[in-house]
């Protein structure tokens, strides 16, 4: 795959992640080390790879850190601080989304108890987003339970 192939599929993954709340640069970030070889960079190299600022790319690189997505790594005989994906980072991510949905149920109880002499109709929205936060609390742990199941089958599907 030429460079400026990869390039613009590393652009393509920050958008993707741009249209879910992350800053594209970090999403680039992320794109990078994805496929970087060897698998990790400093943040000078990122800069310079990704014609990002300084200041942009450590940005970035800490709310990464903070998100769990990345972590920092050591290279024997250097001393500047290198970035690599988490192996689990998305897993991880997805397991921290899981726990807001399960923190939300309680909220929306409270919620639907100010409501409860009030006409169904007042409380309908907030029914229904309790109904679907509900669903997905009962159904996300039985799909992570598979994915963990399966994962080596799928991975060795992809190579």
């Amino acid at each position: 795959m030429s460079d400026d192939a990869l390039a613009r599929w590393v652009e393509e993954v920050a958008l993707h992640f741009e249209a879910g709340g992350l800053p594209r640069i970090a999403g680039r970030i992320l794109g990078h080390l994805l496929v970087c070889d060897p698998p990790h960079r400093s943040g000078a190299e990122l800069v310079q790879e990704l014609g990002a600022s300084k200041a942009s790319v450590s940005a970035m690189a800490r709310m990464l850190l903070t998100a769990g997505l990345i972590e920092r790594a050591g290279v024997p005989g250097e001393r500047a601080t290198y970035y690599r994906l988490r192996s689990d980072g998305f897993e991880a991510r997805f397991a921290a989304v899981m726990s807001s949905i399960v923190a939300f149920r309680p909220v929306a109880d409270r919620g639907l108890a100010l409501l409860d002499r009030e006409e169904p109709a007042r409380s309908a929205r907030l029914r229904e987003l309790r109904a679907l936060y509900r669903f997905f609390e009962r159904e996300m742990p039985v799909l992570f339970a598979r994915y963990r199941e399966e994962r080596e089958r799928l991975i060795e599907e992809e190579s």
